[in-house]
């Protein structure tokens, strides 16, 4: 069967075999997606239910929190202001009575009857005190005069104050209030005030400190209050106490103000467990004035305990049972008078916007699931309509098509198979702009990078093979300007060398030397150039040369590196610089002089153990011009070794990147570094070759060894 007729079959073929399984598919699939709509809305409705009530807890429980500490940290407020202006108090009347000359004496009237129902400053007593004319007792009630302008202010600017006072001993007491008429007895005489027997009084002495008062009943108004007392030292001796009493009036508004849905609530609980304020009329939390109940012995253990807690100045918020139905509280202290605030809300309250949203979620669901199928039918009936169309107009376009499919495929196929071999010419002149013309760039295109890159091939490998006969002979060269015939003074019994060096490319920066400056002295060096490869080594032939022909003219180890390193400055644009260590052993004594300019601390075996040659090591060769270089001498003993190496040896990592280290490298010296030296270092080597594995090696490794007889 021809291409074409391959499509044409192929493609009416696929349209009928598609619009059968389509149809059967979108009938089957409409009525599953009519039931899975009837089951999602069903679980969604029990999804959305629970979250819809975990939201609305979220949310209740985050206000009520909020809500609860905000109007906790309110009324705490209030009654920090009045501990404020009661210690300004106290602290003007210790200021006064500690400089008593730098005020003079102000005459304070006794309470006057027709004053009653204004603010006043009055003078009152105990009754202990008969002579108010006593020149002692005027001298402290002239002090006491200077208190009036601020007892005046401070009540007339503090709102719902009673009255703010200062009493003394023995027995005195100033005083600013709106009842002076209620000061007199049925005969109009004057009533003795005992300050000390009141509850601020004796509070505020006791403790040393700011104290405030159970709430009482203002005996003149029937208004609930609290007084604050604060104790006066002068120079450490108790005088007296400042205090102030204020209505609770705002404190007992806010709690009525709080709203939370139909039936929340807010109450405080002052420091004996018992409701002081609350809009409740029955239950555990409603005021009774007759029979307050401790609420920290109550028999329901979780109320109790909740009161406990916010009474010890914890905050929160809990469930528990109470009155019989099921309650969210909220809960905050008020830490200056140790009271509680709460905020309660029933649990019914916080679910009810819940059902609601799941009854008309029902109602919605019946709505979608009678809209979907209606939609179906009509879908149905739509696709059969569709597919007919589609597959009537599929046979016309399958005889079209193939025919203008088949023409440029032939075409480009007859193209290609000419492509062989060497023939890697090709061209196409069709004007068609389809796939197959694409395909025909594509494949002109591939055949010319062919030609590029098999010419590319042939001049980069002619480039490589030119390069790496380049690097073997520079690879030769550095081998061979290295001391390599060993031994290297055959005729001299008084000492041994030995060396080897394995560099990291074809190439290396490391190197290693030794000759003899005259008859008597052996220098040997060691030293690693920065980085790798050519231009290491060409700055590392520079560098033993300048080292060679310096120590060859007998000048100090330190005037050698002195001048070698000035020399390698010059025109040192690369930055590279050099590590190396130089000694020179005087043959008939054993003497040993070496220098260090930033290289490895090198090894020396001098009583058959090996330990570090330890020097103050100079800076590197070729880092900075003018740096002075210095030399240390050692005494060597016969038998004594010298282990010379490079930081190839140190660094050389295995698999893990763990370093081999100084201490792998002593601990192979110690265990080999008796035997022959070329023994010695092919040991070393072993050791480091074991430790890296298959790791690849990436510095040089040099190693020198030398033994004085």
């Amino acid at each position: 069967m021809s291409l074409r007729k391959k499509i044409m079959f192929l493609c009416v073929g696929n349209i009928l075999l598609v619009s059968l399984t389509l149809g059967i598919f979108m009938s089957v699939r409409m009525n599953h997606l009519t039931n899975d709509v009837v089951e999602s809305n069903s679980e969604f409705s029990e999804v959305a239910g629970g979250m819809s009530a975990e939201s609305m807890t979220a949310q209740m429980r985050k206000r009520m929190t909020e809500l609860t500490g905000s109007n906790a940290e309110l009324a705490n407020a209030k009654f920090e202001e009045l501990e404020n202006q009661v210690i300004l108090l106290a602290n003007l009347a210790q200021k006064i009575y500690e400089n008593p000359d730098s005020y003079s004496a102000r005459e304070v009237a006794l309470p006057d009857a027709d004053k009653d129902g204004e603010l006043s400053i009055q003078l009152l007593h105990s009754a202990s005190v008969t002579d108010l004319d006593d020149p002692g007792i005027q001298e402290k009630i002239g002090l006491l005069g200077n208190l009036q302008d601020t007892l005046y202010e401070v009540n007339n600017n503090f709102e719902n104050m009673a009255s703010d006072y200062v009493a003394i001993e023995p027995g005195l007491m100033i005083q600013a209030d709106y009842i002076s008429g209620s000061k007199f007895d049925e005969n109009g005489q004057i009533l003795p005030y005992e300050a000390d027997t009141r509850p601020w009084y004796q509070g505020a002495k006791e403790s040393g400190k700011p104290y405030f008062t159970p709430v009482s009943r203002d005996a003149h108004t029937s208004g609930t209050g609290i007084m604050c007392g604060v104790p006066i030292y002068v120079d450490g001796e108790f005088l007296g106490v400042a205090g102030a009493g204020m209505y609770l009036s705002d404190i007992e508004q806010l709690v009525a103000d709080i709203r939370l849905g139909s039936a929340g609530f807010a109450c405080i609980i002052n420091q004996e467990g018992q409701v002081i304020f609350s809009p409740k009329e029955s239950g555990a939390l409603m005021v009774d004035v007759e029979n307050q109940t401790d609420l920290r012995s109550t028999d329901n253990v979780s109320l109790s305990g909740l009161v406990r807690s916010v009474l010890a100045g914890s905050s929160g918020i809990t469930t528990l049972e109470m009155d019989g139905e099921k309650y969210y509280i909220a809960y905050a202290p008020m830490d200056k008078v140790g009271w509680g605030f709460l905020t309660v809300l029933g649990e019914d309250e916080v679910l009810e916007p819940t059902n609601k949203l799941l009854k008309e979620m029902g109602i919605h669901s019946q709505q979608t699931v009678d809209n979907m199928e209606r939609t179906v039918q009509v879908s149905l009936v739509s696709l059969i309509i569709a597919l007919i169309f589609f597959c009537v107009f599929g046979a016309i376009l399958a005889v079209v098509v193939s025919a203008h499919i088949v023409k440029p495929i032939k075409v480009l196929t007859e193209r290609v198979e000419k492509v062989d071999g060497d023939n890697l010419d090709f061209t196409w002149e069709l004007k068609n702009k389809d796939e197959t013309a694409i395909l025909a760039s594509s494949f002109l295109a591939m055949t010319q990078k062919m030609k590029e890159y098999i010419k590319n091939i042939t001049e980069i490998t002619a480039e490589k093979e030119r390069i790496g006969a380049e690097l073997n002979v520079a690879t030769k060269i550095q081998a061979d300007m290295l001391p390599k015939i060993f031994p290297p003074f055959p005729d001299r019994s008084e000492f041994d060398v030995y060396a080897q060096m394995t560099p990291a490319k074809e190439v290396g920066g490391d190197f290693y030397d030794f000759f003899l400056v005259d008859e008597d002295h052996l220098a040997i060096v060691i030293a690693d150039v920065s980085s790798k490869g050519v231009p290491a080594a060409l700055f590392m032939v520079i560098a033993k040369t300048l080292i060679k022909n310096h120590a060859m003219s007998l000048e100090s180890l330190g005037d050698v590196f002195y001048r070698v390193n000035n020399q390698l400055c010059e025109g040192n644009e690369e930055g590279m610089f050099v590590t190396a260590w130089m000694g020179v052993v005087t043959i008939s004594t054993g003497e040993f002089e070496f220098v260090n300019a930033g290289h490895n601390p090198q090894l020396l075996m001098n009583n058959d153990t090996y330990d570090w040659i330890h020097a103050q090591p100079g800076f590197v060769l070729a880092g900075l011009e003018g740096i002075p270089y210095s030399s240390e001498k050692l005494k060597l003993k016969h038998g004594a070794r010298i282990f010379l190496y490079t930081d190839g040896v140190t660094e050389a990592q295995n698999a893990s990147e763990e370093l081999f280290g100084e201490e792998r490298l002593l601990e192979s010296l110690q265990r080999n570094g008796h035997l022959p030296l070329q023994q010695m270092l092919e040991a070393v080597r072993a050791d480091i070759d074991t430790f890296a594995g298959d790791a690849e090696q990436f510095d040089d490794i040099t190693m020198l060894a030398f033994e004085f007889f």
